[in-house]
Parts: C-alpha cells; sequence; structure tokens
C-alpha cells in the first residue's frame, strides 16, 4: 500500500510540486492573519501601616494580615469600571490582575497582552500606576486615618515585552498540515482516475481493433453461449496473406518475349502439319498388300 502510494505520488509530481507551493502560501496566510502577541508582566507588593508595623518596626514581618486588602484590591480591577478605563486608554490591550499564587504574602501579579510591543508595555505602566491611586482611594473612602493607610510598592515591571509565537505556531503547524494532507489527497485520486481512464480507452482500442482475436462483451450471468458459438469465439482468426509483390519485368525484354513468343508458334504449326502429311499418305506395307491382293484377283479370273 505504501510503495503504491509513494509511486502515485511520484508520478502526479506536478501536483506535488503546485501542492507545496501552495501549502507555503496557506502557512504565510496563517503568519499574517495570526501575528505574535506580547506579553508584560508586573508584581506589586501591598506593605502594611505605620501602625501595624510600630516604631522601628520591619513592614516584612508584618505582611500576614494583607491578604485580604490585596483580594479586594484585585476584585476592583476585575471589574467593569476599571477594565472600561484601561480599554480606553489601550484598545487592543488584555489584562489580569491576580494574586501571586508561587508565593505567601499580599503580591499581585499584573499580566498585559497586546498586539505591539510598545502597546504592552504601555498598558503594563498605565495598570501599575493606577493600583496605588485606586489603593489610596478605596481608604479615602472608609476614611482610613493617615498612620493606618496600606500603601504599595513595585517589585518587578517588565521593561521589554516578550513576543508570544504560540498561537501563531499553531495555526503555522495546522495550514501545513491541511496543505499537505490536502495535496495527497488530490494527487493520489488524480493518479487513479487517469489510470482508470487510460484503462478503458485501451480496452475500447482493443475491441475496436480489426483482426485482432480479441473477444467481444461478456455475455451477462444467467446465458449461456452455444457450443458452436463458443468454438467460433474460441477459434483463432487466421493472419491476412501477404500480397504478392508484382515485378515489372526489365527494359528491353518485351521484343525478345514477342520474338519467343512467335518462333514457339512457327514450331507448332510445322508439327501439325507434318501430322496431318503423315495422317493422309497411306503406308509402305498397305500399297504392297493391295497389289498383292489384285494380281490374285486377276489370276483367279483367268483360270
Amino acid at each position: 500500500m505504501t510503495r503504491d502510494v509513494i509511486r502515485a505520488l511520484g508520478r502526479r509530481w506536478y501536483v506535488i510540486v503546485v501542492g507545496l507551493l501552495v501549502t507555503v502560501g496557506l502557512a504565510w496566510g496563517a503568519y499574517r492573519i495570526t501575528p505574535p502577541t506580547y506579553t508584560s508582566s508586573a508584581l506589586i507588593l501591598l506593605l502594611p501601616s505605620e501602625t501595624t508595623v510600630g516604631p522601628g518596626g520591619n513592614p516584612f514581618l508584618a505582611l500576614s494580615n494583607l491578604d485580604q486588602p490585596a483580594g479586594i484590591l484585585v476584585a476592583y480591577f476585575s471589574g467593569t469600571t476599571a477594565q472600561a478605563q484601561v480599554k480606553e486608554h489601550s484598545p487592543t490591550a488584555q489584562y489580569t490582575v491576580a494574586i501571586n499564587s508561587s508565593t505567601r504574602g499580599p503580591i499581585i501579579e499584573v499580566d498585559v497582552t497586546d498586539k505591539t510591543s510598545e502597546g504592552a508595555l504601555s498598558a503594563l505602566d498605565y495598570i501599575t500606576g493606577q493600583i496605588p491611586a485606586e489603593l489610596s482611594s478605596l481608604q479615602k473612602q472608609v476614611d482610613a486615618p493617615a498612620n493606618a493607610v496600606i500603601t504599595s510598592m513595585p517589585l518587578t515591571v517588565d521593561q521589554k515585552a516578550k513576543a508570544d509565537y504560540s498561537g501563531t505556531i499553531r495555526m503555522v503547524i495546522t495550514a501545513v498540515v491541511v496543505g499537505l494532507l490536502a495535496t495527497g489527497l488530490i494527487a493520489f485520486a488524480l493518479d487513479g482516475l487517469l489510470l482508470s481512464r487510460r484503462a478503458r480507452r485501451q480496452a475500447r482500442a482493443a475491441r475496436e481493433a480489426p483482426g485482432t482475436g480479441t473477444p467481444g462483451p461478456a455475455e451477462p450471468r444467467g446465458r449461456r453461449q452455444p457450443r458452436s458459438a463458443r468454438r467460433r469465439a474460441e477459434k483463432p482468426v487466421p493472419a491476412p496473406e501477404a500480397a504478392v509483390e508484382t515485378v515489372p519485368p526489365p527494359e528491353g525484354s518485351a521484343d525478345e518475349a514477342s520474338a519467343n513468343e512467335s518462333r514457339a508458334d512457327e514450331a507448332s504449326a510445322d508439327e501439325s502439319s507434318a501430322d496431318e502429311s503423315s495422317a493422309d499418305e497411306p503406308s509402305t506395307d498397305e500399297s504392297a498388300a493391295g497389289e498383292v491382293a489384285v494380281v490374285a484377283a486377276d489370276a483367279g479370273r483367268e483360270t
């Protein structure tokens, strides 16, 4: 089966060439339709208030009670109001704000995706700038004392967006696979169609060719030909006799032939006249016998 497929593809190599060109075009189109996306991320850490830390205290030792304020801030940026503000600033950007699951503590992770590197960095800067502003606004709305206000600080902020080719690679692979499968199927189907047509033409030509001895079409099942008809069908057809080529006489032999014919006619005429003369003249023996008979008759009368 594999050899048949390979042979069929080899016979229809021109289909393979055209199919490969079309496949390359599909891959290029898939790349243009789905360009790579660019991602950037940042980590924001919430810090406890002065009251919580105390005089001379270390803020990093008092982070355990900030999970709830971090959750409130994440919920705000997941709402429609914050999404509309980000959409207005960066129409093509998509973002997620969530608590970082890899660490224990009030660390907010911001991930931004955009079609361009500049768009991703711009949206990231906007969101990281809005986090401390919205955190301060939410605390003002509840009249939090100044010495009890929670603050934030950026831990990491990407300065260069990363290109993500995963979607592009998936689309290109899909286009290549579809193109190769379509090329193989079309080449194999076309080869089978052309071979069947060639076989039908050869069979028709063999049936229509005169003197080939090719039997006619088979009788339908259920009908048996007579024995004489089967014998006539099985009897081989004799080959046509070869034509006898008449060689023209060489030049100058016509006169010789007519002279020979004239001499042959004269010889036959002389022989005929000789035969007639010999038939009309009586032989010598017959003449002597007649004379003896006459003498005997005369002697008898004298007596």
